[in-house]
């Protein structure tokens, strides 16, 4: 018989190998869009990220 202890050890394993999982992880970000509040005399910006599958 499984008790609270036994599911909970086992919900946290399932969560730390996924965590590290690469596969399940995007290989880029949405970008967005950093605009001062509207500012123009202010350098506006575009933020993402992306993943080189090519250094795994």
């Amino acid at each position: 018989m499984h008790t609270i202890f036994d599911y909970l050890a086992q919900e946290l394993q399932n969560e730390y190998e996924s965590e590290y999982d690469l596969t399940l992880k995007k290989n880029y970000s949405t970008p967005k869009i950093y605009s001062a509040n509207g500012d123009l005399s202010k350098r506006w910006y575009v933020y993402f990220s992306y993943r080189n599958l090519n250094s795994i």
